[in-house]
């Protein structure tokens, strides 16, 4: 048993000193790639190195010797300092500056309309949305006026309360007529003529003396009978004819005409559809010529003057609530 246990540790003492070889030869041949990896390059010789740039140089060189001119962009006879900046825009291929007065850049709408007069204490700011093509549509104040429309009017687009007169968005709907037509028929004496009365229906008949008040509703008197004569007109078809004319007074407008034996005479009354368009659309209905109306949400009292088929003449009232002499052409739409 001594002697097997002997030959154990011959054995083990053997593989033990293979591997203390093995791993001192390992180490050996380490150390020599650690040696190479420690290795410094050689420096290059000074005669090697690559030839400079000359070309670059030069031109760098040429670049710093120029003189470069800054010239200040000139707008309207003052020169521009150069660290302010130049409004200049781009549209279908034209260059605009803004700066100057043309070319236009929203016409009819000047530049500095859309810009801002910087003269004005305050400076004006800028429109919003100039570079919009529907800009002149667009109401910058809010004041139910269009940058356009302000602009036709001379007012400030970016204050509500310097806008255009309110009558600017009145308009003529439409006139509608009240006919009333009279005709004198004939006399049988001279001193009592038959007047008809054709409209309104029912078509009507009155014998009146001179100088008599006479009307055809039942318990009105319209009309008074001032004068007649005679005379002689040239009819179309007959020639010459001998006819009566009478000089009527309207009790109603206390106004005169004539009627000319055979021919009708329209005493028309005449009213008015308005419609106001600010902020929304109103109708005015029913104002007659020579009536008072008012502009609705507005309180601005106004007189109608005239009446035509296409437009109404009208006039404000004054603080004594009669009608001024200012007159406004009101326009059909």
């Amino acid at each position: 048993m001594q002697n097997s246990q002997g030959n154990y540790e011959k054995i083990i003492l053997t593989i033990a000193s293979l591997v203390a070889i093995g791993v001192s030869a390992w180490l050996v041949v380490e150390s020599q790639g650690f040696e190479d990896s420690l290795a410094l390059a050689q420096s290059s010789s000074r005669n090697d190195l690559n030839p400079p740039n000359t070309q670059a140089v030069v031109e760098a060189t040429e670049t710093l010797k120029k003189k470069y001119s800054w010239v200040s962009p000139v707008r309207n006879g003052k020169a521009v300092p150069l660290n302010k900046s130049v409004l200049l825009v781009m549209k279908d291929g034209q260059l605009f500056d803004l700066l100057l007065p043309e070319p236009q850049f929203r016409p009819p709408m000047t530049n500095i309309f859309l810009t801002g007069d910087p003269a004005k204490n305050p400076p004006e700011a800028q429109l919003p949305y100039i570079f919009s093509p529907n800009v002149g549509d667009l109401d910058a104040d809010d004041d139910g006026f269009s940058n356009l429309e302000e602009f036709n009017a001379k007012t400030d687009a970016r204050d509500p309360a310097k806008m255009p007169p309110l009558t600017n968005k009145l308009f003529l709907h439409q006139r509608i007529s009240h006919d009333y037509i009279l005709k004198l028929v004939g006399s049988g004496d001279g001193t009592t003529f038959q007047i008809q009365r054709l409209k309104p229906e029912p078509k009507s008949s009155k014998f009146v003396p001179l100088n008599e008040q006479f009307g055809f509703e039942k318990g009105v008197v319209r009309f008074k009978l001032l004068s007649a004569r005679k005379d002689t007109i040239q009819h179309p078809t007959l020639g010459p004819m001998d006819v009566y004319i009478l000089k009527v007074l309207d009790l109603s407008t206390n106004k005169e005409f004539e009627l000319v034996q055979g021919k009708d005479v329209n005493l028309a009354e005449y009213e008015a559809e308005l419609e106001f368009r600010w902020k929304k659309r109103q109708v005015i209905p029913g104002v007659k010529e020579g009536k008072v109306f008012q502009l609705p949400g507005v309180g601005q009292s106004y007189y109608i003057r005239k009446l035509d088929e296409d437009k109404a003449v009208i006039s404000p009232l004054g603080n004594d609530g009669k009608p001024t002499e200012e007159t406004i052409e009101i326009k059909q739409r």
